[in-house]
Formats: structure tokens, sequence, C-alpha cells
């Protein structure tokens, strides 16, 4: 890929860089490491590395639907690699739905950390789900996309409310938004988000509605 594949291949570097020291000082044992994306991927974000024209067949989003800035899976979506030798035995892979914004009160219960008052109000403590000792979802997970369209995520189940932003493509990243004017309800055993079956489960869709409204009114938490 280029210019951008030179910049993965520094940042593989760099991670083992730290590795390595961790090992030098006797701590990679002990040491909790967490390696997570912020977004989706995206090819051309306006930068001329012919990063496009480099792929050689590659979908940089792997199954999902949709890059950086959409409100499908492919824009919200992020791998997360969990490291701790000590506590995490065995090498796995985990499905379970989770969200970064747990991180803060996970940690900080890891810690016997006491959270200010009124800080990370949305973060649920989810360390065992990091460290593999608890399978359990997350209920749920709002999702948000670049024009601030928000969406509701289950295990099985995401809606992505209807909005009137026009743009459903973006044409210089070559970009699905996701944005249409009536409601949304994908079915996430099928992750690549084709079929929207809102008119099909009407009380799915008014049943996560009822999720993302309380989610705005402050009633439950994010």
């Amino acid at each position: 890929m280029g210019v951008r594949g030179d910049a993965i291949v520094q940042f593989d570097w760099s991670v083992g860089q730290i590795m390595e020291t961790l090992d030098k000082l006797g701590l990679a044992e002990n040491t909790l490491i967490i390696l997570s994306s912020d977004n989706g991927p995206v090819v051309d974000d306006g930068y001329d590395d012919k990063a496009e024209e480099l792929l050689n067949g590659h979908s940089p989003a792997g199954p999902w639907r949709g890059n950086k800035y959409s409100a499908f899976e492919g824009g919200t979506a992020v791998p997360a690699i969990v490291r701790w030798p000590k506590k995490i035995k065995e090498n796995r892979e985990s499905d379970v739905l989770m969200s970064q914004i747990d991180w803060i009160s996970s940690l900080g219960a890891l810690i016997n950390a006491r959270l200010p008052k009124g800080s990370a109000p949305d973060s649920y403590n989810r360390i065992g789900n990091l460290l593999g000792t608890d399978n359990a979802d997350r209920p749920w997970v709002i999702e948000l996309a670049s024009n601030h369209v928000l969406s509701v995520r289950t295990k099985d189940w995401k809606y992505i409310e209807p909005n009137d932003d026009p743009t459903t493509f973006m044409k210089a990243e070559k970009i699905e938004t996701g944005n249409l004017n009536v409601p949304q309800l994908y079915e996430m055993e099928k992750v690549s988000e084709q079929e929207n079956v809102a008119e099909k489960y009407p009380e799915k869709v008014f049943e996560l509605q009822i999720i993302l409204r309380q989610v705005r009114n402050k009633r439950i938490k994010m």
C-alpha cells in the first residue's frame, strides 16, 4: 500500500519496540496492553498516497459495510487486542459486544480507582470482557456517525435513526454514509448490513427507538 503501508509497518515496529522494552525490564508478564483503533478504515481521505490503487483486492473493513465516517459497522466497529500473560492464559478470539467508552470504568475498577463524581456517566465496568472472564454482551452500544446520526447496536440487531441528510455516498472518499430518511434495521448475524428489515420487524424498531430516546433524554446510561 505504498506510503500507507509504510506507516502500518512503522506502527508495527513501534509496538514491537514497546514489547521488547517491557521484556527487557521484566514487566511483560504482568503488564496489561490494549491495542485498538479510533474508527473504521478509510482509504482515500485526501492523501495523495495512491493507497486505493495499491489495495490489490484488499478490503480494509473486512466483512463490514461502509468505512470511516459511515453509520454502518465499517465506520464504527473496531478491533481490540488485549494482552496480559499473568491474567489471560489462552489465546482466543471474542465477539463480545462492548464499547471503548467502558474502558475508563473497567480499568478504574481493575485498580480500585474512585472516579470523580459525574465523570464517565456512560461507562460501564466490563473488565471481565477485556480479560476474557465474562462473555456477557453489553445490552446495547450507541454508535455515532460523522454527521451525528446515532445508531443502537445490540448483539443481534442494529437500528440507524432516519435523517434528512441527502448524502448517501461520499464521492471523494467513496464511502456509503448510511443516511436514509426512513428507519433502518439490520440483522447482525448478516454482518454485511444489506437488507433493511425495519418494515418486517416494527416491534424491534420501536424497542430500539425507545432505548435511543431514553439515552437522549438521559433517563438511562448510554
